[in-house]
């Protein structure tokens, strides 16, 4: 707790001493940074977590101050002023919230729309803005009213502007000690990851943009009360790219970084702009240049200087807490799939594939690459979309869902490729998967979800073999291949999957380390009595581990029965023979 109260105490300090030191006007200047500081903050979380660059935040602040104007010239008292600010706060939130969902549903590369779709929603409002003259008093602005509660903008009223300041970054302090905040850095990281935990990002960066769009709407309320005035830039463009670049160049990975970003930049434009007639272009290559060199800002180059002095310390783990039980919809049933195709454009990858499994027991799928292995997992989970047919998980029909609903179902997936957060320790990795499945709204909230352990993770990680109780705290990136391929397998049964999917578990591992990842799978399989489809090459593993083996050639079913029938079997040994370690 200490690491968030004193840096907001200092924050605190400082701002309170600002009208003793250098008197009250400075402190109206400072006021107004500050609330394009509080802007700044609101895009720096959204942008430094997820990786969403919103262009266009001035419409919520310049909405906000508009509505903040209208209210305050109505005069109906402080009470009736807070609660249509708390109003206009939340419908924001709602709108913020819809329009995010609906951008990025259904896809994870949407960040360019998203940006340029609030690039012209800005455009409209200022355009909007500098028409509607009975509304908004056109191109002259919206003024004769008075701040919020009659406070002096010279005196009183910076106070309120500090009260905001510090308590927007208290927030932002304790939400980075929160697990929301690896759901929504995970987004960033790993979004396809992320959404096989079973986590719509959809509505993760939704919320995020949410919380941002309200900070800004909060600030664009404090602007209307400072300034006496609103005109339509204060919804426009410009405004927004400011933001942006305050973010930046304070750093938009720390919660004080765009509070930085805007009292320097703030200051050094009062200065420099009647002055220097090349402002704008300075401030333009000084935004690019720190995003290619310096992408954490200066708070990053503080931070860092700060920790050569100070480094920081081990921190303590606490004890594991045993898990709620994981929200798993179909368990030890039958997966099967009745004559499914898949074609992307005139590429045909799958071609009437149909057979049906076990409820329980280990099936490897086998054939020669390109056979559509791979693609028929991608069906199951979602991340393919059915040219026809069906594919069913008991009477449940499971085809064609998005990927985050795929563990709703009891659905667990490793993939061929290690997938995991890299630039997250091995601590925080398992954190997000022990969420997965099991965490509501409320424990996304609370500090002691981090402590969750279940049952099969907590025996791997005691097992004396795997590397991962070791290096909880070391950084993914700098794992070695075959920890990692431990890592996401340890990710993947955490939610305790009902049907696990595993794609080449082996692949890169030595043959010691490919023994234990046998064993694992096989112990998982006996603990739960589920169902786990392995694709793999290795016919020693194949053999070792499988109930029944499923051979896929040109996108068919060639074989599907006991191995040493597979093996036997003439059409197989034409196309696949397999291979060992």
């Amino acid at each position: 707790m200490a690491s968030v109260l004193l840096p907001v105490s200092l924050l605190l300090a400082v701002l309170l001493l600002i009208p003793e030191l250098f008197g009250d006007f400075t402190a109206y200047q400072i006021g107004l940074y500050l609330i394009y500081g509080i802007a700044a903050q609101g895009i720096g979380f959204l942008w430094g977590k997820t990786g969403v660059l919103p262009l266009g935040q001035a419409l919520f602040f310049g909405v906000a101050a508009y509505i903040t104007a209208i209210t305050l010239r109505a005069e109906g008292g402080l009470v009736l002023d807070l609660a249509l600010a708390a109003g206009v706060l939340v419908i924001m939130a709602v709108f913020a919230f819809a329009l995010a969902a609906l951008i990025f549903r259904g896809r994870n590369e949407s960040g360019p729309y998203f940006s340029l779709i609030t690039l012209a929603l800005v455009m409209i409002a200022e355009q909007i803005a500098g028409t509607a003259t009975n509304l908004t008093g056109g191109f002259n602005g919206m003024s004769g009213f008075q701040s919020l509660g009659n406070l002096d903008p010279f005196g009183g009223f910076y106070y309120v502007i500090v009260t905001a300041t510090v308590a927007v970054s208290l927030l932002l302090f304790i939400l980075n000690r929160l697990p929301v905040n690896l759901i929504a850095r995970a987004v960033a990281n790993n979004e396809p990851r992320l959404q096989l935990l079973g986590f719509p990002t959809h509505a993760v960066k939704g919320a995020v943009f949410a919380f941002s769009a309200v900070i800004a709407a909060l600030a664009g309320g404090l602007f209307a009360s400072h300034q006496g005035i609103v005109t339509p830039t204060s919804t426009g463009f410009a405004l927004s790219a400011e933001m942006v670049i305050l973010a930046a160049v304070g750093g938009r990975f720390h919660v004080l970084g765009p509070l930085i970003g805007a009292v320097i930049v703030g200051w050094a434009s009062a200065e420099l702009r009647d002055s220097f007639p090349y402002w704008e272009l300075l401030m333009a290559v000084a935004f690019i240049l720190v995003v290619l060199k310096a992408p954490g800002g200066i708070a990053e180059l503080l931070e860092s200087a700060y920790r050569r002095f100070r480094p920081v310390g081990t921190t303590v783990p606490k004890p594991a807490i045993v898990a709620p039980k994981p929200r798993n919809g179909v368990a030890k049933s039958r997966l099967q799939f009745d004559d499914v195709k898949l074609s992307i454009g005139v590429v045909r990858i799958l071609n009437g594939v149909s057979f049906e499994t076990p409820a329980t027991g280990i099936v490897s799928v086998i054939g020669p690459n390109g056979a559509g292995k791979t693609s028929a997992l991608n069906t199951i989970t979602g991340n393919l979309r059915l040219t026809s047919g069906s594919i069913s998980l008991g009477d449940t029909r499971i085809d064609s869902r998005p990927p985050h609903m795929a563990l709703g179902v009891g659905i667990g997936r490793k993939l061929q490729v290690p997938s995991v957060f890299f630039s997250m320790s091995v601590s925080e990795n398992l954190s997000i998967a022990m969420m997965a499945n099991r965490a509501g709204l409320i424990d996304l909230f609370r500090p002691t979800t981090f402590q969750w352990r279940s049952k099969p993770l907590a025996d791997l990680l005691e097992h004396p073999s795997v590397p991962l109780q070791e290096e909880l705290v070391q950084p993914v990136e700098h794992l070695p291949q075959g920890h990692r391929q431990f890592l996401e397998y340890a990710m993947t049964i955490a939610a305790e999957p009902p049907v696990l999917l595993l794609d080449e578990p082996c692949a890169g591992l030595s043959p010691d380390e490919t023994g234990l990842m046998t064993d694992l799978v096989r112990d998982y399989q006996a603990d739960t009595g589920g169902l786990v489809i392995v694709i793999e090459h290795d016919m020693s593993i194949v053999e070792a581990i499988s109930d029944k083996v499923l051979v896929l050639h040109l996108g068919q079913v060639l074989a599907f029965d006991t191995f040493d029938k597979v093996r036997s079997n003439p059409d197989v040994q034409v196309v696949y023979a397999g291979g060992t370690k």
